[in-house]
């Protein structure tokens, strides 16, 4: 395990819960204004964007299938320092481009069920041509609810896919999806992702993080427990 492995504590919906991540091993946090019990309201997202010391480690979550309010959103975080946006819904290479031409790092949600999902990441990064995303989040498949639902990313499908080199070319990639303090370290091993992230892994109850399972999940990926 590498100590420079990001790591994304997600579904952040306190400023007590977010100071407390990003000052206990986290390198970003993630304010959710796409749905599920995680969901906040833009204002309160800054809000909590206010107390942070570097408000570039909040990743916001934003959902794309209104262009107009998502281009709305993104000029109203460009002043409050945001610098990354995790993106939902149907994410066309021009929206890729639009954020990135406005100073945005972009993550690409992507779920992985199966061999179809690697294709489906395949075509989309073949559409985007260069004004691909900064880096690809890797998720579990849910029809009911976008992240955070504590179930696995695939991730034989992700390991056979690297045994024949077709993610080389992808951009970083961001495992998401039933990870925890337990088994972080064994997905770290096995996938050897650019970064992780966890929400209900380190929770209490949705929303709410639980200090002692924030710092065991940190700590497991530093490597020091």
């Amino acid at each position: 395990m590498s100590n420079s492995t990001i790591i994304k504590i997600c579904g952040c919906t306190g400023k007590d819960d977010a100071r407390f991540a990003l000052q206990n091993g986290a390198d970003w946090i993630g304010l959710n204004l796409v749905g599920g019990p995680r969901e906040i309201r833009l204002a309160d997202a800054l809000a909590i964007l206010d107390g942070l010391d570097d408000p570039s480690r909040a990743v916001f979550l934003l959902s794309v299938e209104d262009e107009t309010s998502f281009d709305k959103i993104i000029e109203n975080l460009k002043p409050n320092g945001v610098r990354r946006l995790q993106l939902y819904g149907h994410v066309a290479p021009r929206i890729i481009q639009r954020a990135e031409q406005q100073g945005f790092e972009t993550i690409k949600v992507q779920a992985i069920a199966d061999e179809d999902s690697i294709r489906a990441a395949d075509e989309f990064l073949s559409d985007c041509a260069t004004a691909g995303p900064t880096y690809l989040l890797l998720d579990a498949s849910s029809e009911r609810q976008l992240g955070g639902t504590g179930r696995r990313a695939n991730w034989p499908v992700i390991e056979n896919a690297q045994q024949k080199g077709r993610l080389v070319d992808w951009p970083p990639q961001i495992l998401a999806g039933g990870l925890n303090a337990e088994n972080v370290a064994e997905a770290l091993r096995r996938v050897r992702p650019a970064g992780v992230d966890v929400s209900s892994g380190v929770e209490s109850s949705p929303g709410r993080k639980d200090p002692v399972k924030v710092t065991a999940f940190t700590e497991a990926v530093r490597g020091q427990r």
